[in-house]
């Protein structure tokens, strides 16, 4: 049974914040009918892209798009949109979106709510007969997670020209098929994935709402995160070197043991962030040892270190002293140590102006705020490179997510759609 429930969401309904053109009825119900898509034995949902999950959920979303009069498209890959047209359709758009794909067992919140959330604070604006300058570009972005060919975030790099045609063909899922053969498959145009690039130039800002996925929110009890950043993660993986022996006929003091170096180093990566920046972490997620036998003094170990800030020289900074403090760990046990680079994105920053417009919105309609970055990438982070794009975040219970404990309330969800309505039609409005 999914643990998703719609009784549950539904409990709390008489919380619900009372506004003209939203029903938090409807709310539950469009939620709901997403989560049923995709289940899982153990409770979560499993929607993969290029799948008939992700196409029945979107499907169904396009439906709900079409209802409210949107004019809907989908580009070559798979990415869908819908266009609420504004009085001077020659502007740039103010785009608005999320995705529907899924982790293995996830939640039914994650990338869902932040659809469900444009599209019903466009349904807003249209009920109240709200005329705005601007279009108001609803996107559903394919594959943000990455879960199916360890490529995320996309959609959103497609639509921005961040891809190629002939890049397709290196990513392959568990069974071998490629990304290419996979939107094949489902009728799309992999060759004509460049017909589907947007110009910067086009979209004027882009607006993301999204479940914290963090306890912050709610242990401070505050309705509305003010995203001010989107960290940048980096990795760098630290392999030691020293000498594989028997773990019995070696003395103490003449092992060159490798594991006791990781140790070390690890309780050492824990507490650099926060003497760099209050937004700052770092975390090791990954560790090889070799040959990882139990009667083995191992001779060599990798630790892979991830870390992030939105401040991307603090988070340069952070990462020089780590890598210092392997290469003194290495010294003084007389081991090897070797740095290899990985991935470095760097952070994007929020505008303060968009900042401002999510705290008048809250504060207009009486809900608590919290400044705070994003640990998390999303398809805000792609856009927020080329436009002016800002983040949403509704509290997560117990910072739960990508499991199928994932769970925001229903008033929680109401909020972030009673602000993304008054944010996305301010910035509609703006010259």
């Amino acid at each position: 049974m999914n643990v998703f429930s719609k009784e549950r969401l539904l409990k709390d309904v008489m919380q619900c914040s009372k506004i003209e053109g939203i029903d938090p009825l409807d709310v539950a119900e469009r939620l709901s009918k997403m989560a049923a898509i995709g289940v899982t034995p153990e409770g979560g949902i499993t929607r993969y892209p290029y799948t008939k999950e992700e196409r029945e959920v979107k499907e169904v979303f396009r439906g709900w798009m079409e209802s409210i009069g949107l004019e809907v498209h989908v580009d070559p890959i798979g990415n869908l949109f819908g266009r609420l047209i504004g009085e001077n359709p020659e502007l740039p758009v103010v785009m608005t979106g999320s995705h529907l794909d899924t982790v293995p067992n996830g939640g039914a919140f994650d990338g869902a709510l932040g659809c469900l959330s444009s599209l019903m604070a466009i349904e807003a604006i249209i009920k109240q007969g709200l005329k705005p300058q601007r279009t108001i570009e609803l996107a559903v972005f394919v594959d943000e997670e990455g879960a199916r060919f360890k490529n995320g975030i996309f959609g959103s790099r497609a639509m921005m020209g961040e891809v190629t045609a002939e890049q397709l063909k290196n990513f392959s899922d568990a069974d071998g098929i490629t990304l290419e053969e996979a939107m094949k498959e489902q009728g799309y145009l992999p060759g004509q994935i460049l017909l589907g690039k947007r110009r910067a130039e086009d979209i004027f800002a882009f607006l993301e709402l999204h479940i914290e996925q963090g306890k912050i929110l709610e242990n401070e009890e505050k309705n509305i995160g003010i995203v001010n950043g989107i960290a940048g993660p980096s990795w760098r993986t630290f392999t030691f070197l020293g000498n594989t022996d028997h773990a019995g006929n070696t003395p103490m003091h003449m092992r060159k043991d490798t594991v006791t170096a990781a140790a070390e180093f690890i309780l050492g990566v824990e507490k650099l962030p926060r003497t760099f920046s209050p937004t700052a972490v770092a975390t090791v997620g990954r560790m090889n040892v070799f040959p990882n036998g139990t009667n083995i003094i191992a001779g060599k170990t990798e630790v892979v270190v991830d870390a992030r800030d939105i401040h991307v020289d603090k988070r340069d900074e952070l990462l020089e002293a780590i890598t210092q403090l392997a290469h003194e760990i290495a010294q003084a046990r007389e081991l090897e140590v070797k740095v290899e680079s990985g991935i470095s994105i760097p952070p994007v920053m929020v505008p303060d102006s968009i900042q401002s417009m999510i705290a008048r919105a809250a504060e207009r309609h009486g809900l608590s705020t919290r400044t705070l970055p994003s640990g998390a990438g999303h398809d805000a982070m792609i856009l927020g490179k080329y436009v002016p794009s800002g983040m949403i975040f509704v509290p997560s219970h117990k910072g739960k997510s990508h499991s199928p404990e994932e769970w925001t309330s229903l008033p929680d969800c109401v909020n972030g759609i009673v602000v993304m309505k008054e944010v996305l039609f301010e910035l509609a409005n703006q010259n």
